[in-house]
């Protein structure tokens, strides 16, 4: 019994992690999105998701910081960052768009595809990693980018387009899969998401 409680440890000990804390804080906080978009408050539904995507930034600058952490907590930690990405970068889409595009077809197919083409490329990701420092295909956490920014220039315009939204979202779907080197995100790109995160939370209360 006692090899099986240390070959075991406690469930709540994923989160027993500074990097694993923040990884567990994102993807919270990609479910609460969820459910305010689903309330149809789309601008405080995107700032949560952005915040979700500095939450997914910042766990791997933490994590780089602390060489010491045990073989078990950076395994739960990589498995948990995939979830949360999944959560955040492919579940919210789908949801964000179902809810925003008030049954038009290309929105909803173009949420489907998002999600559907960020389960296929995660897994590869987990599999495989990284090639000489950059990621193949698109990032997953460009989708945020995309939608939040195609979302609030729309709004700019007066414009209601879930059409659009939705031609955006193939086409980032599109990219998840394609071969091209992207580069891995920088510590001046985590700045740049905190900032947007911050922007698009400015956006959401004056709206």
């Amino acid at each position: 019994m006692r090899q099986q409680n240390d070959r075991f440890p406690p469930i709540a000990a994923a989160v027993a992690d500074g990097p694993n804390i923040v990884t567990f804080l994102g993807g919270v906080l990609a479910i609460l999105a969820c459910v305010v978009a689903m309330g149809e408050a789309f601008g405080s539904a995107l700032a949560l998701a952005m915040w979700a995507h500095v939450a997914d930034s910042f766990d791997g600058w933490l994590a780089r910081r602390q060489p010491g952490r045990g073989r078990a907590i950076r395994h739960i930690g990589k498995q948990m960052d995939t979830l949360a990405d999944l959560l955040s970068s492919g579940a919210f889409p789908l949801v964000f768009l179902v809810a925003y595009s008030d049954g038009d077809t290309l929105a909803i197919t173009g949420g489907m595809c998002l999600c559907a083409a960020g389960l296929v490329r995660l897994s590869y990701f987990g599999a495989h990693g990284l090639d000489e420092g950059r990621f193949i295909g698109l990032p997953q956490p460009h989708n945020l980018l995309v939608l939040t920014g195609g979302y609030w220039i729309l709004s700019a315009f007066g414009q209601d387009s879930p059409s659009i939204l939705g031609a955006l979202a193939l086409l980032t779907a599109t990219l998840h899969l394609t071969p091209f080197r992207f580069p891995k995100m920088s510590d001046t790109a985590i700045v740049g998401t905190v900032l947007t995160a911050i922007g698009t939370t400015i956006l959401a209360w004056i709206a």
